[in-house]
């Protein structure tokens, strides 16, 4: 497993990883935020602002037909620019995050993400934050379009990361703070923020589900879940196991490598379909595969989708 810290300039590195592309565009989602979901979220251009009578040069393309038919005048929509979109992450630091199999943890997967999320609301002219959580505390950074407000964003997420990846933690933990952070972020985001919450989704509960689904009604939300293969499929060997007074070596034997699978995938499968439910959009990272690989990998699904 690695366990390599990350520093403020790894993250800072991350500016140019999707130069020239957009994470948002104003069309139904695919790629970067699909899975088995379809969501219309807008994008940064142009917002409906009214119908009124056709005038000689007016783009033949926005003729509302609907009005035009019931009044027997050809009648055209008129757009506006649309206005800014807050954007925030929120990110998990907790115990949990803690691990990685053969490749990355998945805390650090987390904490890059949120930093490139963050470099392109910046470039877009979008204000941005986020909540940064452990199992002891929540740390909130509203919505700036400060450089130095950002980077002392991802200098405090930093250091949730090095205690968890130096495991120094209190014993009094709490294992609610996604909760809690999805609380404080509907008293923050009342209308049109984009919403990306950087998590393990087998780690939500009924109440997180809830206000998921309260959170997405008036803005957008996404759930990007970090995956690591073991979480799904058991090596076929003996493993041994201590809770540092006895130990045992646990026989992982092909029926319970398929049992384990099978759990894995059903309680997955109901995660996806509460989130389809509130027509959240879910995407997924692993700890394997190189970051920038895989950002790289989304965003042409996007594209070509």
């Amino acid at each position: 497993m690695t366990k390599i810290k990350l520093n403020i300039q790894d993250l800072l590195e991350l500016e140019g990883i999707t130069e020239g592309t957009e994470f948002f565009k104003n069309q139904r989602v695919t790629g970067l935020l699909s899975g088995r979901h379809a969501s219309m979220l807008r994008g940064r251009g142009l917002d409906f602002s009214e119908v009124r009578k056709y005038v000689l040069g007016d783009d033949i393309r926005n003729i509302d037909w609907k009005v035009t038919a019931r009044t027997r005048e050809t009648h055209t929509k008129v757009f506006s620019e649309e206005k800014e979109r807050p954007q925030m992450t929120i990110l998990d630091q907790s115990l949990s995050m803690l691990f990685g199999s053969t490749g990355d943890l998945k805390a650090n997967i987390g904490i890059q993400l949120m930093a490139i999320h963050g470099f392109r609301a910046l470039k877009m002219g979008d204000r941005f934050g986020g909540i940064v959580y452990n199992d002891q505390q929540n740390l909130i950074f509203r919505p700036s379009r400060s450089k130095n407000l950002f980077q002392a964003l991802l200098e405090h997420a930093l250091q949730l990361n090095h205690n968890l990846i130096e495991q120094k933690i209190s014993k009094n933990t709490s294992f609610h703070k996604l909760e809690e952070a999805l609380f404080q972020m509907l008293q923050i985001a009342h209308h049109d923020f984009i919403i990306n919450v950087v998590t393990d989704i087998t780690l939500l509960t009924d109440l997180g589900l809830e206000r998921l689904g309260t959170l997405a009604q008036s803005n957008n939300v996404i759930v990007t879940h970090i995956y690591d293969p073991l979480d799904e499929f058991l090596p076929a060997q003996r493993i041994p196991m201590t809770d540092t007074a006895v130990q045992i070596d646990w026989d992982i034997t092909k029926m319970k490598q398929k049992e384990f699978s099978e759990k894995y995938k059903v309680m997955y499968h109901q995660l996806e379909e509460r989130l389809m439910d509130y027509r959240i959009p879910l995407i997924k990272f692993d700890t394997v595969k190189p970051l920038k690989v895989q950002v790289k990998e989304v965003l042409n699904d996007q594209y070509q989708g």
